[in-house]
C-alpha cells in the first residue's frame, strides 16, 4: 500500500512539473507572438540589429543610441569603452525608452574588465588552457556571470573556442585556451556552463575557426587555406561539442574559406554555404546566430554598409551585430522582402528567436539596474579567484640541471636578472631578496658563472607577437635572452605569452607564468622555493 502511494504522488509530482514546464512556454509563446504583433514591419526588422554603445570615451554616442531606439526599435545594444556606473545609468534610459527591452551584449572573455575602466581582468583564456581544470574555468564563468548580472548584461561574447594553431596569429593568440582542440572544447564548454547555468547566455566564437590565420580581420580578410577534412579534424571540433552541450548561440567569423565556400573575396559572415549551410544545418545548430562586428576591414572592404547588413541576412545570420547604417541596411532588407529575395517568415523566424532569448533573460519584466557601487561590486570576487588560478597554472617547463633544487641549497649562491618591455614595477626580484640572503641583481650575462643559480624574469611582454614577433621586445633584450640561454645555470621565469618559449628553446630551466601580475608573481616565487608543485601544462608549443 505504501509503495502504491509513493508511485503515485510521485507521478503527481511528475505531471504537476511537466504542467508547470508547459505553462511557462505558453506563457513564453503568448508573450513573443504579442510583441511580434505590436511591431510594425520596419520595426520587426529593427529588432536584428544590436549596435555598438560607448557609456565613455572618445566614442561616446549616447544621442545617437537614443535615436536608434526611437526611431528604428533596434533589438540591442554592445556595449564597449566606458565605467560600469555610467553604464548601468545608460542601460536603465535605453531600457525605459525601448518599446521592446533591448538585449544587452558586451566581450567578456576576461570579464568586464574587458570593455570597462576600474574593473579588474580576470584570467586570459591562455592562462586557464594551462589549469586544464575545467571546475575552475566553470567557476570563473560563474564569476563572469555575476558581473553580467550585476550590470544588466544578457549575453557575454565568450568563450572562444578556436584552436590557435598560428603562433604569428594576430588577434586570437592568448585568447584561445590553446591548440589541442579536446582542451579548448572541454574548457569552452566549462566556460559556458558557467555562464548559462547563472543565466546569462553564452556565444561561442568564432565560427569555422579562427586560429590558423596571420591576418587580423579587424584590417583585412583572413584566408584560412586548409582542406576541409582538415577543417573538419580541427577548427569545427570544439563547435560541435559546443552545440552538442547546448551553447545557445555562436559568433560568425569574418574569414575566407576557400574549402567551404570558394566565393572570391566571400567572409564566412556573408556565406549562406557557411552560415546556413555548415553551422544550421550540418552541425544542426538552433540557437541564435550572431555576426562579428560588421565594422570590421575583414568584411567592409569588399562590401559598403547596408549591402554587408543585407547579405549577413540572407546568409542565416539572426543578429547583426555592430551594424555602421541601421536605417539603409533596414531599407534594404525590406526591399529584399518586397522583391522576393527573403520572405516574412524568414524574417518572422528570427525576430522571434530574439524575442524567446529576450524573454528568457527576464525582459519580459525589466527590473532597474542599482546605480550604487557597481565598480566594487564587479571587483568583489577578482582576487580571490587569480590567487587560484595562478597556482593551478603555474608551469614547470623544464628543469634539466635541477636549478630549482640547487637554488635552495644551504649558501646557494643566487643573481637576479630582469628583462621589461616598459617600466611597469617588478616584484620578483623583492621576492628573491626577501626570501634568500645576498642575492646580487644583475644586468649582463657576463660573469654569471660564480652563481649556482641566476633567475631571470621577463616581464610586461605585449599580449600579441606584433611585426617582429618579439612580443614588445627589443633586438638588445632578444640578443640577452639569446646569450643568457645557454648558460646551464639561468633559470627563466616568463610573465607573458607562451609563444615567447620560441626563444627559450635552449634553455635548461623555463618557468611560465603567462601573465604579468602579483598573484603570477607569487606563485612563481613559491615554485622557485620548492613549496609549490607545478602542475600547470604549456597549452600551446613553440619548440619542435
Amino acid at each position: 500500500m505504501t509503495k502504491m502511494i509513493f508511485l503515485s504522488l510521485t507521478a503527481f509530482l511528475s505531471f504537476c512539473f511537466l504542467n508547470s514546464h508547459a505553462q511557462s512556454r505558453l506563457q513564453e509563446q503568448v508573450w513573443v507572438d504579442s510583441v511580434y504583433q505590436q511591431l510594425s514591419p520596419q520595426e520587426r526588422i529593427g529588432q536584428l540589429f544590436m549596435v555598438a554603445a560607448y557609456s565613455g570615451g572618445e566614442n561616446y554616442n549616447q544621442a545617437d543610441i537614443e535615436k536608434l531606439i526611437k526611431a528604428h526599435q533596434i533589438g540591442g545594444v554592445i556595449f564597449m569603452q566606458g565605467t560600469p556606473e555610467k553604464q548601468a545609468a545608460q542601460t536603465n534610459e535605453y531600457q525605459q525608452m525601448a518599446q521592446v527591452p533591448l538585449l544587452i551584449g558586451m566581450d567578456g572573455e576576461w570579464g568586464l574588465g574587458m570593455r570597462l575602466t576600474g574593473v579588474r581582468n580576470y584570467p586570459y583564456q591562455m592562462l586557464l588552457g594551462a589549469t586544464r581544470d575545467t571546475q575552475l574555468v566553470r567557476k570563473m564563468g560563474a564569476l563572469v556571470a555575476a558581473q553580467c548580472k550585476r550590470l544588466g548584461v544578457h549575453i557575454d561574447f565568450a568563450p572562444d573556442v578556436d584552436v590557435n594553431n598560428n603562433p604569428k596569429n594576430p588577434v586570437i593568440n592568448f585568447r584561445s585556451f590553446g591548440q589541442d582542440k579536446d582542451w579548448v572544447a572541454q574548457l569552452g564548454i566549462a566556460y559556458m556552463k558557467g555562464l548559462q547555468d547563472n543565466g546569462v547566455m553564452a556565444c561561442a566564437k568564432h565560427f569555422p575557426g579562427h586560429g590558423d590565420v596571420s591576418v587580423d580581420s579587424h584590417k583585412d580578410l583572413p584566408v584560412v587555406d586548409k582542406s576541409l577534412e582538415e577543417i573538419k579534424d580541427v577548427e569545427l571540433y570544439p563547435f560541435r561539442k559546443m552545440v552538442a552541450a547546448g551553447v545557445k548561440s555562436i559568433m560568425v567569423a569574418h574569414l575566407q574559406v576557400p574549402a567551404m565556400d570558394n566565393t572570391p573575396h566571400l567572409p564566412t559572415t556573408l556565406s549562406k554555404k557557411v552560415v546556413s549551410g555548415w553551422l544550421r544545418d550540418s552541425l544542426g545548430f538552433q540557437g541564435l546566430i550572431f555576426t562579428d562586428a560588421l565594422n570590421m576591414k575583414g568584411v567592409t572592404k569588399y562590401y559598403p554598409d547596408g549591402e554587408t547588413d543585407l547579405k549577413a541576412f540572407l546568409a542565416g545570420n539572426d543578429v547583426l551585430l555592430f551594424s555602421q547604417d541601421v536605417p539603409l541596411a533596414i531599407k534594404k532588407i525590406q526591399s529584399a522582402i518586397a522583391s522576393g529575395q527573403a520572405t516574412e517568415a524568414d524574417l518572422e523566424q528570427r525576430v522571434k528567436k530574439i524575442l524567446r532569448a529576450k524573454y528568457e533573460a527576464g525582459l519580459n519584466n525589466f527590473q532597474p539596474i542599482d546605480t550604487k557601487n557597481v565598480t566594487a561590486d564587479l571587483n568583489a570576487q577578482t582576487d580571490r579567484f587569480w590567487g587560484e588560478a595562478a597556482a593551478k597554472s603555474i608551469t614547470l617547463v623544464k628543469d634539466e640541471n635541477k636549478l630549482i633544487k640547487a637554488l635552495n641549497q644551504p649558501d646557494a649562491k643566487i643573481a637576479s636578472l630582469s628583462i621589461k618591455v616598459n617600466d611597469g614595477t617588478i616584484r620578483l626580484d623583492d621576492n628573491l631578496k626577501q626570501n634568500y640572503s645576498g642575492v646580487k641583481t644583475v644586468t649582463s650575462a657576463a660573469g654569471l658563472e660564480k652563481y649556482d643559480a641566476v633567475v631571470v624574469g621577463i616581464h610586461y611582454l605585449n599580449r600579441y607577437p606584433g611585426k617582429s614577433g618579439s612580443y614588445g621586445l627589443s633586438v638588445n633584450q632578444l640578443a640577452l635572452i639569446k646569450a643568457l640561454a645557454k648558460k646551464r645555470n639561468v633559470c627563466f621565469v616568463v610573465f607573458g605569452n607562451a609563444y615567447l618559449m620560441k626563444y627559450l628553446c635552449d634553455a635548461p630551466t623555463v618557468i611560465m607564468a603567462y601573465e604579468d601580475n602579483r598573484f603570477t608573481e607569487a606563485a612563481a616565487m613559491e615554485v622557485l622555493k620548492g613549496k609549490l608543485p607545478a602542475k600547470g601544462v604549456l597549452p600551446v608549443l613553440s619548440c619542435k
